[in-house]
């Protein structure tokens, strides 16, 4: 399996490489309103009332925004998106589209494989959360950059995939046969840092989420109490936890959190309890 894995990674990796350099790599793209909204949410002029009529054009949106402010004052009633908005305000709105957006890459038809993808998407979930958290407990300003950059450390992975699924799709249609799910996964883990990086450039995101995306394995020494650094450990820590698709090696991940905690000045004990709690939330948030 190890091999048939090795041999169709070099060969997904060879296109892709390709592609990147071709500028003819297709990525998916945020859904069309939750484009138009972050866009709006990034303007001085923002304004939720103006938002209002856009979020309306998407269902799911709607309904995930709602339930966003909801959550937010709980037992407080929401009854109109524009009071959905004003409560959100333009940061947390900013937070759930970007959710919406990056789980509907995660999201698969193929049911066999549902379950790998479901968990790619709780795993950055949690890394998300857990690096907004490190951030504050490590006096890292830029808790909101982190939180994103956890979010999206993976994304290469649904593109690579996307592109496995449409190959399974031509191979089934001539008959020919197929890999097994633990070799699909091998290959999405052997190819997916740089398709991840290609991404980041398409959709222009900042520096800090994008050299996470590009190196996310132990903490860089030379970066300090860096949001790389909270996505680095946060990234070991949702490992330790569990929540992760793939083996782990138990020894590595420990020694990255160790040094993690080292470059943060945290101590184990803290670190431990919040990961306990993002654990939770992770589950409950990617349980729908």
């Amino acid at each position: 399996m190890a091999v048939v894995a090795a041999k169709l990674g070099e060969q997904v990796q060879a296109i892709l490489v390709k592609r990147i350099a071709e500028n003819s790599l297709v990525v998916p793209a945020p859904p069309t309103v939750v484009t138009r909204v972050l866009k709006a949410v990034g303007e001085a002029t923002f304004s939720q009332k103006e938002a209002a009529p856009l979020v309306e054009g998407d269902t799911v949106v709607a309904a995930r925004v709602v339930r966003a402010a909801s959550d937010q004052q709980p037992g407080e009633a929401v009854n109109t998106l524009a009071d959905a908005l004003s409560r959100l305000g333009a940061e947390p709105l900013r937070e759930v589209l970007i959710e919406i957006s990056t789980h509907r890459l995660f999201e698969s038809r193929d049911a066999r494989i549902g379950e790998h993808t479901r968990g790619l998407w709780q795993h950055s979930v949690a890394v998300a959360l857990l690096a907004r958290e490190l951030a504050d407990l490590g006096h890292v300003s830029a808790g909101e950059a982190a939180y994103l950059a956890g979010l999206l450390h993976d994304i290469g992975k649904p593109v690579v995939a996307f592109l496995l699924l449409e190959a399974e799709k031509s191979a089934i249609s001539a008959k020919s046969a197929w890999i097994e799910p633990e070799a699909w996964l091998e290959v999405v883990q052997r190819v997916h840092r740089p398709i991840g990086v290609a991404l980041a450039r398409k959709w222009g995101l900042p520096s800090a989420v994008a050299a996470a995306i590009a190196e996310c394995g132990a903490p860089r020494q030379d970066e300090g109490a860096s949001v790389g650094n909270c996505v680095r450990l946060a990234n070991a820590l949702a490992k330790r936890a569990g929540l992760y698709v793939g083996s782990v090696d138990r020894a590595e991940v420990d020694a990255q959190v160790a040094a993690g905690l080292a470059l943060l000045k945290l101590d184990d004990a803290s670190v431990n309890t919040i990961s306990e709690e993002v654990a939770q939330r992770a589950r409950a948030m990617t349980s729908e």
